[in-house]
């Protein structure tokens, strides 16, 4: 590169022929730089092809050195704004290599022919009225528009293209909810028919169907199996008695009113003894459902002892649902057992 072309001011290189359009402007007048200075320096700038740091340094060193109108800083401003972003994606791809010594070539020619013409007729500035660049990336942030192009220049991405594949993009963030929801959905499907074939589980072989049901099942008479020498023994037998359920129903087992019979038996023999009938379910269904079931079963166990003669004074009935269980229920046999009424002597009195 000729000497000419560049001059070393505090260790850094400028552009010697951008420096000496503005001092040539300045040393003619004391006005501020006008705009047809400013073009002229667009010009100087644009000639080159390409925006170089070597330019960027000296238009910003002139801006902070030589006083510009507010028309000419302005239009130094938006132009190179705009030129900045149009050769960010070049029309056409060239080698770096051609380019640089076209614009050494070019640049070399240029300055001695405008040297020469001023050494004859004096400065005058250019008028032509090209697009200028952005000064200095340090003083003017870039648009969004020249970051856009800069990205899409490294993928080679058209705009159009780009605003495509954000379509596409969000297309397929939709979709992919929908197939969530919708596994979500069938999720939900597959675990109430799991809870549905639980419920349905049969756990005694005279027992039809699995649906709960609140429909009493009539009991025979029953007959007293033991009599009671002692108030004492007619109080173990209450607290050991247990009457069995069949699953999510209110039919009872077979010995059932036996049990009631010898129950009631007891309890009119000693009407001094107040006891509490407990109803209880395993915990295949629903928990407000067994809270209503074992209610359900205890009152019915209240209803038969009171048709066998037993004062409701002594009686007292509550539901406890599945809360209250007397084996696992993981197993089909501790379920059995957990489907029960049973008995609490409440008080004794003379």
């Amino acid at each position: 590169m000729a000497d000419s072309y560049y001059r070393t001011i505090s260790g850094k290189q400028y552009d010697n022929e951008l420096l000496e359009i503005a001092e040539k402007a300045t040393k003619r007048s004391k006005a501020p730089i006008g705009k047809n200075v400013a073009k002229t320096l667009f010009d100087a700038i644009k000639d080159g092809g390409d925006y170089t740091d070597v330019e960027k340094r000296t238009v910003k060193y002139i801006r902070d050195n030589f006083k510009f109108s507010p028309e000419a800083d302005e239009y130094l401003r938006s132009e190179i704004r705009k030129w900045a972003a149009k050769i960010s994606v070049p029309a056409a791809k060239k080698k770096s290599s051609t380019k640089a010594s076209a614009k050494k070539e070019t640049t070399t020619k240029r300055s001695s022919a405008r040297s020469s013409k001023s050494s004859v007729e004096g400065f005058t500035p250019y008028t032509d009225s090209y697009e200028f660049g952005e000064t200095s990336h340090d003083e003017i942030a870039p648009t969004p528009e020249y970051n856009e192009l800069v990205a899409l220049n490294k993928f080679q991405i058209t705009p159009k293209q780009n605003r495509l594949g954000r379509i596409i993009l969000l297309s397929l963030i939709f979709v992919f909810f929908i197939v969530l929801i919708i596994f979500g959905i069938r999720s939900c499907n597959r675990s109430s028919k799991s809870s549905e074939n639980i419920n349905q589980e049969t756990n005694v072989s005279s027992e039809s169907t699995g649906s709960r049901s609140l429909e009493r099942v009539e009991l025979s008479q029953g007959k007293v199996s033991s009599r009671f020498e002692s108030r004492a023994s007619a109080i173990r037998y209450i607290n050991d008695l247990q009457i069995r359920f069949i699953k999510q129903s209110m039919q009872t087992e077979d010995s059932a009113n036996d049990k009631i019979a010898t129950l009631a038996e007891a309890l009119k023999a000693y009407p001094g003894v107040r006891i509490r009938v407990k109803g209880h379910t395993c915990f295949i269904g629903e928990m407000d459902e067994n809270k209503i079931l074992s209610d359900e079963r205890a009152k019915f166990i209240f209803d038969e002892l009171v048709k066998n003669g037993v004062s409701a004074t002594q009686l007292d009935y509550r539901g406890f649902g599945e809360t209250a269980e007397i084996e696992s229920n993981s197993t089909e046999a501790g379920r059995i057992k957990n489907r029960r009424v049973d008995f609490t002597v409440l008080s004794v009195k003379e």
